[in-house]
């Protein structure tokens, strides 16, 4: 399995992509620009250089071509990213780790996107797609520390019930992550908004928080 990561040279996305590459799955850093995605992908050999990491250099469209790809963009990309890729993604699941921010004061506010989450956005502008969400509530900075270990569970949801097993059979490639399925794409609001108080627990305690799910088996 190759992973495809949109946007893959912001923070989310560069940790994302080195996390899986660290586990041997093969991951192309995707950008609008193949030369700012050749430097992601050279300073993440640079941070890490006693690790082999396949990861491969490309523009959003070459990372449209894996066998699941993961929208990383910032939020007011989103959706002009994914329409123009839209045959290039049909068929594929796609998985959304997008959460809508803004700065109010010191605080950072969600947004409430129109149809109720970016999932449910990207999920309507790809109806040929298996649209998934996941990966909102890892900080960046803990996920792409290669010599941290992991311990935090994944909230996952989608309408393809298929697609969610897929993800979170993924997920749990990554030593420390687990998925939890939290059902359809419409508990994209919650799991989106979710985030933004997480980062208000990390602001305010100096840490980097994550979720744990209790009494699943």
């Amino acid at each position: 399995m190759r992973i495809g990561v949109l946007g893959a040279t912001g923070p989310a996305g560069s940790a994302l992509a080195s996390r899986f590459a660290s586990v041997g799955v093969e991951v192309v850093v995707g950008s609008r620009s193949r030369e700012r995605a050749e430097e992601a992908v050279e300073g993440l050999r640079r941070r890490w250089p006693t690790r082999t990491l396949p990861l491969a250099p490309g523009t959003n469209e070459a990372a449209a071509g894996c066998d699941v790809v993961v929208v990383a963009t910032p939020w007011e990309g989103a959706l002009p990213t994914v329409r123009a890729l839209a045959p290039t993604l049909a068929g594929k699941i796609v998985v959304s780790m997008v959460n809508v921010m803004t700065r109010l004061g010191e605080r950072f506010v969600p947004l409430l996107p129109p149809t109720g989450s970016m999932a449910v956005a990207l999920a309507g502008a790809l109806p040929e797609s298996r649209v998934a969400g996941a990966f909102h509530h890892l900080p960046a900075g803990p996920l792409g520390d290669l010599e941290r270990d992991l311990a935090a569970d994944v909230m996952v949801f989608s309408d393809d019930r298929a697609a969610t097993a897929e993800v979170i059979a993924l997920i749990a490639r990554v030593p420390g992550l687990r998925g939890v399925d939290v059902g359809g794409l419409g508990s994209g609001l919650a799991v989106e908004a979710l985030t933004a108080a997480l980062v208000e627990v990390n602001r305010r305690y100096k840490t980097h928080a994550s979720i744990k799910v209790t009494g699943i088996d």
